[in-house]
């Protein structure tokens, strides 16, 4: 049964394989299935012919090209309509995350992106996170805090990591400060695993909970100018809903330079919070008024 079940699922990726290269290459043949999966030619010929079965209007084969090629009205029928699957990839090939031979893209086209400064993440430490995590376990911290001169001791419950755009962090409960904060992974200095702990991840209420950000075109730009910010950011009717843990509020706001004081009309990057009214009370409850006021340790 097990054996059977892995036979399927790896034909599925072979199948969602031609159904990639067909929709953003134009063409797949044998042997790209062959060299990609290290199958033999008879199962290439068995895959191919399925995804045929499957959409046989999608694929026609070209004696002279020795390929099958993309259909005029070729529409995908494994992967996904969605262009990120495929930009996401050339990031990660152009950026050495990932080997070409893991990669559904075979050509390629010249790529450049500008890439922010590595943070350091410590795979030991994030090992030892990931235990406490999932066997509920505190761990003992040696941290260098924004707030203090000198790294502190911290021993903390850690329940969730997250990633605010530019940087990964600990999601835990500071029994120093009996609060739960955020730790920055780059920020650990030494980190040991601890006892069992009894705080309960469904405590972090300000995690739990899900909060809406409301995005617009700043109101004085020309019409031209409001448009094309409407297409930049993929707005419907003039806004974006930007939907986060309320944790990770602060950071969204940040990350898309909105981040100011809520009583004046500053903007930045031609946007702006059209929901700050009724996001005020939530700043000034937990804090957050400004940039250096977060509870990010």
């Amino acid at each position: 049964m097990a054996e059977a079940k892995l036979a399927r699922w790896g034909q599925e990726r072979r199948l969602e394989f031609i159904d990639f290269r067909l929709y953003w290459e134009g063409r797949v043949n044998r042997s790209d299935l062959i060299d990609f999966f290290g199958i033999s030619v008879p199962q290439a010929s068995l895959d191919l012919a399925k995804y045929q079965e499957i959409a046989p209007r999608n694929a026609i084969y070209d004696r002279n090209e020795k390929a099958y090629l993309a259909g005029e009205n070729f529409s995908p029928v494994v992967t996904a309509h969605d262009a990120n699957p495929y930009l996401n990839q050339l990031l990660a090939l152009e950026w050495g995350v990932l080997q070409p031979n893991s990669a559904y893209v075979g050509w390629a086209p010249p790529v450049a992106a500008v890439q922010a400064p590595a943070r350091k993440l410590d795979a030991s430490d994030l090992r030892i996170v990931l235990t406490a995590i999932k066997s509920r376990r505190m761990i003992e911290i040696t941290y260098q805090s924004m707030n203090q001169p000198a790294p502190t001791a911290r021993t903390v419950s850690p329940h969730a990591i997250a990633f605010d755009g530019s940087r990964w962090h600990i999601r835990a409960y500071c029994h120093q400060r009996q609060d739960y904060r955020d730790f920055v992974f780059a920020r650990i200095l030494e980190i040991t695993l601890g006892e069992s702990s009894a705080i309960d991840p469904a405590t972090d209420s300000v995690w739990q909970r899900e909060i809406e950000a409301v995005i617009e075109p700043h109101p004085t730009l020309p019409p031209a100018h409001r448009r094309a910010v409407e297409l930049d950011y993929g707005m419907t009717d003039g806004r974006l809903v930007l939907k986060t843990r309320e944790a990770l509020l602060l950071y969204v706001l940040r990350h898309m330079a909105l981040l100011h004081e809520f009583d004046e009309p500053a903007w930045s990057n031609y946007l702006v919070l059209a929901n700050r009214g009724a996001l005020k009370p939530f700043f000034e409850s937990h804090g957050f008024f400004g940039p250096e006021t977060a509870k990010d340790q």
